[in-house]
């Protein structure tokens, strides 16, 4: 029998969150994908290039958060850069993944907008269950998730900067991943931006 680990944050809305980022956008002037205001449902990822994503976080970040040799998972659109370990571990429940998504508006106004129903969604609010804000990263940022023994599974750092945001998440059932590193590789990413 194998033992089940409590997961505080639903996989199901975060991978919504995840492919919602991706499949919602439209090219800005920077070549990083920009939100539209329209807030309908979400059509499956597309085939787009990411280049430009991925150039902000690498399969050898993500192995430095997940402590596993990382490749890339395509076709998941514009605005995410996703991996996945190479191999499942032992008895997991499936393999683990890390993502990027990069929202960059145009304007500070559609960033305020973005950003505000972001944070509604995710509760990113003070004194939230699992959410903790961080400083020193970006204009605004928030780690999310349960950390046990040293260790995360379902957990993300969500930061805002200028007119840009994203969302850094580790996606795996198992209490696996570094935090600490988490947070290291959003704060580089912030940096770039």
């Amino acid at each position: 029998m194998v033992a089940r680990t409590k997961i505080p944050v639903s996989l199901a809305v975060l991978a919504f969150l995840v492919f919602t980022g991706c499949s919602n956008s439209q090219p800005s002037g920077s070549g990083v994908a920009s939100s539209p205001t329209n807030t309908g449902p979400a059509a499956a990822p597309v085939d787009q290039d990411n280049s430009k994503v991925c150039a902000l976080f690498s399969a050898a970040d993500a192995q430095k958060i997940m402590g596993a040799p990382m490749k890339p998972k395509p076709n998941r659109g514009q605005t995410v850069c996703m991996y996945e370990e190479v191999t499942e571990r032992p008895n997991s429940v499936g393999t683990g993944t890390v993502a990027l998504t990069l929202i960059q508006h145009k304007t500070a106004d559609e960033e305020n907008r973005a950003w505000a129903q972001l944070k509604e969604v995710r509760h990113l609010q003070p004194g939230q269950k699992n959410v903790q804000v961080l400083n020193g990263i970006g204009d605004e940022a928030y780690f999310t998730g349960n950390t046990e023994k040293g260790k995360v599974g379902v957990a993300g750092v969500i930061v805002r900067k200028g007119n840009s945001h994203f969302m850094l998440d580790n996606m795996v059932l198992e209490y696996v991943a570094s935090p600490d590193a988490l947070k290291a590789e959003a704060k580089r990413i912030a940096g770039q931006l």
